[in-house]
């Protein structure tokens, strides 16, 4: 597999890009680095995370894998069809769940929707209630409700889980973004305390690349208190 090819995503192909520059081959390898930044942060906490693990929106490049977490039930939450279905392809006879998860609505009809998909998994795990014992969030909170979100968590996440958020603002497919989208590192920050997460480490980075990401990168991780 060439290099190209490794970033020529189903549904997203790089010779019908209608982003130029914002999602071309440079970009999308930007993008997967940044998300990467993440995994130091998992392997340091891996022996507390536990092993039922939900990661929201994990794209063609999750961070939680059967590889790097071989005892752990494995939820990805995503929207993009190509990508369900190539998560349900590669992680075939794995202990790993893949659900449809409209991240822009999730409230009323969908939420309920999202929750008995849910359920229905974790019946077939053998535990009748949701409940997670870490919850992975990588380059979403520009594209969602991100406070619904973080509310919506606080039932699915155990007490004193672990959550993981990597997140720049304004950063990715303008095309895309969420008025609700966090609008600034400290205000992201007093959401996650507001709701009544309690923060264990919070890392800021400089943009490797200010042409392309103006903004510093935010790195939390946090217990559900």
């Amino acid at each position: 597999m060439t290099d190209n090819q490794n970033f020529d995503w189903p549904g997203w192909p790089l010779n019908d890009n209608p982003y130029g520059e914002e999602f071309d081959l440079a970009a999308r390898k930007r993008m997967v680095a940044g998300s990467q930044m993440l995994l130091p942060f998992l392997k340091k906490y891996k022996k507390e995370m536990g092993n039922i693990i939900l990661e929201i929106g994990p794209f063609f490049n999750p961070l939680v894998t059967p590889e790097e977490f071989p005892e752990a039930k494995i939820f990805f939450w995503e929207n993009d069809y190509h990508v369900l279905k190539y998560l349900k392809n590669i992680y075939f006879n794995k202990e790993v769940y893949p659900i449809f998860c409209d991240l822009n609505k999730i409230e009323g009809g969908s939420s309920l929707k999202l929750r008995l998909e849910t359920q229905k998994f974790f019946q077939k795990i053998g535990l009748r209630k949701i409940s997670f014992d870490s919850v992975v969030i990588s380059h979403v909170f520009n594209y969602i409700d991100y406070k619904l979100l973080l509310m919506m968590l606080k039932e699915f996440i155990k007490k004193d889980g672990l959550l993981f958020i990597n997140n720049v603002i304004d950063y990715g497919l303008p095309t895309f973004f969420s008025e609700c989208r966090p609008k600034s590192i400290p205000e992201t920050i007093k959401t996650v305390e507001a709701i009544r997460y309690n923060i264990l480490e919070e890392k800021i980075f400089e943009s490797p690349n200010k042409k392309h990401q103006k903004n510093k990168r935010l790195i939390l991780i946090a217990k559900n208190g």
